[in-house]
């Protein structure tokens, strides 16, 4: 009997790879990562506490979320549901990948609403429904890394009943 050497074919990663839904981890929140031409913008368009909790210790009980850290006054009543979190993510593919299966979305700048600061990224899918993002300042090895879960549109789920 003759075998044949099997080889594993690594997936594909075009450009549009990472457009959909992703869910942070912790599942705090739900991005839609679109794709805009050259550009991969990401918007927060789910929020686990989408309104601050009754005992909001800066007083805002019962509001609406909003970007109250952002070092910019003007952009503190910002809601965060609608909020661009990703920009600027270039897609590159290094010339030694002909299938693209490394591909990386990099360069980019990420948002942090807890800190309202900017950082740089880089983003990667370790397959098709999980997707690395890693933030870091100036220099990508002292950074963190965390893994978002592809999810369907939150617009489009049913609502949960309520409880008894």
């Amino acid at each position: 009997m003759l075998l044949w050497p099997v080889l594993a074919l690594a997936e594909a990663r075009p450009p549009e790879a990472i457009a959909g839904f992703w869910q942070t981890e912790g599942d705090e929140a739900v991005i839609q990562i679109r794709v805009e031409g050259h550009d991969f913008p990401g918007t927060i368009v789910w929020l686990a506490e989408d309104h601050y909790p009754a005992d909001d210790p800066r007083g805002m009980g019962g509001q609406i979320v909003v970007d109250r850290d952002n070092p910019d006054p003007a952009k503190r009543n910002r809601a965060l549901i609608g909020l661009t979190l990703l920009k600027n993510l270039d897609y590159h593919v290094s010339s030694n990948d002909p299938d693209n299966a490394e591909a990386r979305w990099i360069n980019g700048r990420i948002y942090d609403s807890e800190r309202g600061k900017w950082y740089d990224c880089n983003l990667w899918l370790a397959d098709a429904d999980h997707l690395k993002v890693h933030g870091y300042i100036g220099v990508p090895l002292l950074g963190k890394t965390t893994t978002w879960t592809r999810v369907a549109d939150p617009a489009r789920q049913a609502p949960v009943p309520p409880g008894p």
